[in-house]
């Protein structure tokens, strides 16, 4: 992959995101334990939006209009009909301010704050913020640390004092049983897996409830590694280029593709079309984060599961066909 800009750039820009994915932090730290106003995106109820959601990436969007008067901004709680046919900027802050509502809402400290920078589609700076006891990694206390990177630049964790440590995803050349691994509560109905883990242990499970967490957990090495089913931009930009920078890998699928496929530009047709921002915010693709080992022997050995549905009318089809 071809780095889009310099690295004083890109230095600027992962300064300028672990500031603001700090402040967030801070801010979302405060709401955190309180009783807080919720809505919802949905009729069931299980999309909640809450004051804490809308304020952060407020905050964000503001900070970073600020510092990069010509950057875009897409963000989750945006308003999806103001993106109009507006085309993306080259540089684009991709926000989720609170990932994990519902865990923040009922008290669980599982969440993340989550900013991810594209030029041009390709993903070249992250910013992580996760609740986390930061005195195991930077000796400083406080509520959480940043998880932050840059293309080329390596991935770290810093506190509240500003000490920075390295993090690293999880090697190994075959899957161990004794690890956690981060699936979507589905996988076992919606997914088999091939031959080539036939036998293996994938490792222990654990849902929790936030993509970018989940994501931030693998560039840790905390989770050896993660599959995350249909993450939208905001969701996964942030925690994805942390894994790679880890020295792990990002296996994709982007719409339109069969085949699995290490993540470089979430756009591919950029320098032909540059994409609206309300393609942008349609973007879903299913990830694998792991080692560079991992990573595409899980994503080439995952296959959706038949309905019971789409089998019987497959037979069906078959019998007609005099099993041709």
């Amino acid at each position: 992959m071809t780095l889009p800009n310099t690295d004083t750039d890109l230095a600027a820009i992962e300064s300028a995101a672990v500031e603001f994915a700090q402040g967030a932090g801070d801010l979302l730290a405060g709401y955190f334990g309180r009783v807080i106003s919720v809505e919802y995106k949905d009729k069931a109820q299980q999309d909640p939006v809450t004051a804490a959601d809308k304020e952060t990436q407020a905050y964000l969007e503001r900070r970073i209009a600020a510092r990069f008067p010509t950057h875009g901004i897409l963000g989750e709680e945006d308003d999806a009909s103001a993106d109009g046919d507006t085309t993306a900027a080259d540089f684009l802050w991709v926000l989720d301010p609170l990932d994990g509502t519902t865990n923040f809402m009922n008290g669980l400290p599982v969440y993340a704050s989550s900013i991810g920078v594209l030029h041009r589609g390709i993903p070249v700076a992250g910013a992580v913020y996760i609740p986390w006891p930061a005195s195991s990694l930077t000796g400083a206390s406080g509520s959480g640390i940043v998880v932050h990177c840059r293309a080329g630049g390596g991935a770290f964790a810093v506190g509240s004092n500003g000490v920075r440590e390295p993090v690293s995803v999880y090697q190994t050349d075959k899957l161990r049983g004794d690890r956690l691994v981060g699936l979507p509560g589905s996988f076992g109905a919606s997914t088999r897996v091939g031959k080539g883990l036939k036998g293996q242990p994938l490792g222990q499970l654990r849902v929790t409830g936030s993509i970018a967490y989940e994501l931030a957990m693998t560039a840790m090495g905390v989770l050896q590694f993660a599959v995350i089913g249909a993450p939208r931009m905001w969701d996964m930009l942030g925690g994805a280029i942390a894994v790679q920078e880890a020295g792990g890998a990002v296996m994709t699928r982007l719409p339109g593709r069969k085949q699995w496929h290490p993540m470089e530009s979430l756009a591919p047709t950029w320098d032909d079309k540059p994409p609206t921002m309300a393609e942008l915010r349609k973007w879903v693709a299913p990830l694998v984060a792991a080692n560079p080992t991992l990573a595409p022997l899980i994503a080439n050995n995952l296959h959706q599961r038949r309905r019971p549905v789409r089998r019987a009318v497959s037979r069906i089809k078959k019998a007609f066909s005099g099993g041709r």
